[in-house]
């Protein structure tokens, strides 16, 4: 049954849930409406029994004997002699046999009499006597003076016009539900279809998409229903689609042509150095720089697949409490002597702190700024490294002297292979990928990367790292 209800389209099933749901609520009201009804109908009826007992209980009298019983102190007689506006009674004794029946109706016209009540407790119950008469009655017990057990009165009134009533009312109902259950089957799913058809819009025009026109979306006709905001979500997934593809495009698009630089250098040279034989010194020149650019390969390589793996959520991360003064004193140490050889001067403004995070990544993270920072600045500059307490985290700023970096470059800087004019000078062995791995390892860590103008040159990479 599960199965075959999931197969079934969302439009018959909302449908469907539709017309069982207000079935139930017809039916349960129309139940309702006629309890209330017959309640109402036999409620004054019961009242006017309840008197007609109390009349009964006032005029009628039996004699201790039981062979006297008297209506207002004459013998009671009935059949056609009894006034209509009197009260239509009959008493049974303890053993079921029919004593008195007063009432203006010709028994010889009903084509069956009401049968003997039951002894000693008081009912309430409907006899039809004839075809187009019905009688309700109340049966109560009655004690007779001298007698140990209890006699039965039973008082007696018309039902025929509330029964009438009432067989026309569950007519109308057993008529009108069927009538109005297949109204609500047809308009609950012509209210679903109409619904449901900007979603079979979406459908159709999501279907046509494919990864040679992602920059299609979807008709968005009211955004504030939820197949609006479905669409409007769909076209977000969409443009990051669109920017992950056109990424790709250009990250294949630029590692060709940086992988491309060097295998074609390398076969260059080797094609030049098989051309006509060299001393031992120049072969090993030509060896030289066929092992430079093999180099510059394999570094470029492994930048790559580091990139892959921190963007991918792949790296090793191993949290814990360090000194991040320290470390960023002795990533300092260590590049000092880059600095040096440009006679640069790294000046360190820091203060004792800790963090709790993997100190690796962050070190890797700082390098690549500081690296940077030591390219691109002239000799002779300042590069400032400092520690600033933020809140909940702590910054890590390089700033540098450079050239900086132009306001249209400054969305994109971060990017894969993005590299400024004054960095794309070959002898300063960048790839454009410094930045990007740098952000990575940030994302990882929990911590942001953002780049601020150097006043009054140069750029400024600020790391925000949170303490735990």
């Amino acid at each position: 049954m599960k199965r075959w209800w999931q197969t079934r389209t969302l439009r018959f099933r909302l449908a469907l849930w539709y017309a069982l749901g207000g079935t139930l609520l017809l039916a349960g009201f129309s139940a309702i409406i006629y309890g209330y009804v017959v309640d109402r109908m036999a409620r004054p009826l019961d009242h006017q029994l309840r008197q007609d007992l109390t009349t009964v209980g006032q005029r009628l009298r039996v004699s201790p004997d039981g062979l006297h019983i008297t209506w207002d102190g004459h013998e009671a007689q009935g059949g056609a002699e009894w006034n209509w506006s009197d009260p239509w009674f009959e008493l049974w004794d303890e053993h079921g046999r029919l004593l008195r029946r007063l009432w203006p109706l010709n028994e010889a016209h009903l084509e069956k009499p009401p049968f003997a009540p039951p002894n000693g407790r008081e009912t309430l119950s409907v006899f039809y006597v004839a075809g187009d008469l019905r009688l309700r009655v109340l049966s109560v017990p009655y004690q007779v003076p001298g007698h140990s057990s209890a006699w039965t009165l039973r008082v007696m009134r018309i039902h025929v016009p509330a029964a009438d009533a009432l067989r026309a009312l569950l007519l109308i109902i057993s008529l009108a539900l069927p009538i109005v259950v297949v109204m609500l089957v047809l308009g609950g799913y012509w209210i679903t279809r109409r619904w449901l058809k900007p979603l079979d819009d979406v459908v159709r025009q999501a279907d046509r998409i494919t990864a040679d026109d992602l920059d299609r979306r979807l008709t968005v006709a009211n955004p504030n229903d939820e197949i609006g905001r479905l669409a409007g979500v769909f076209n977000v997934t969409l443009d990051r689609l669109e920017s992950s593809f056109r990424a790709l495009d250009r990250f294949v698009a630029d590692a060709s042509h940086e992988l491309r630089t060097p295998l074609t250098t390398l076969r260059s040279v080797g094609e030049v150095g098989l051309r006509r034989s060299r001393t031992v010194e120049e072969y090993r020149e030509i060896i030289g720089s066929m092992l430079e650019e093999a180099g510059r390969l394999q570094l470029l390589t492994e930048r790559l697949l580091e990139l892959a793996k921190a963007e991918g959520g792949k790296a090793t991360v191993r949290r814990q409490r360090f000194c991040l003064d320290e470390n960023v004193a002795a990533c300092v140490e260590e590049l000092s002597i880059l600095a040096e050889n440009k006679r640069q001067k790294i000046v360190l403004e820091t203060m004792q702190c800790a963090v709790e995070t993997d100190p690796v990544l962050f070190h890797q993270a700082l390098q690549n700024l500081i690296d940077n920072a030591i390219k691109y600045s002239p000799p002779e500059a300042l590069i400032t490294v400092s520690i600033r307490e933020v809140g909940e985290a702590f910054t890590v700023a390089v700033a540098d002297q450079g050239p900086g970096i132009a306001e249209e470059n400054r969305d994109v800087i971060m990017d894969r292979f993005v590299r400024t004019d004054g960095a794309c000078e070959r002898g300063r062995g960048g790839f454009g990928l410094g930045l990007a791995l740098t952000r990575a390892y940030m994302r990882i860590l929990g911590g942001t990367l953002e780049y601020q103008p150097n006043k009054p040159q140069g750029s400024r990479f600020v790391l925000f790292l949170p303490r735990t």
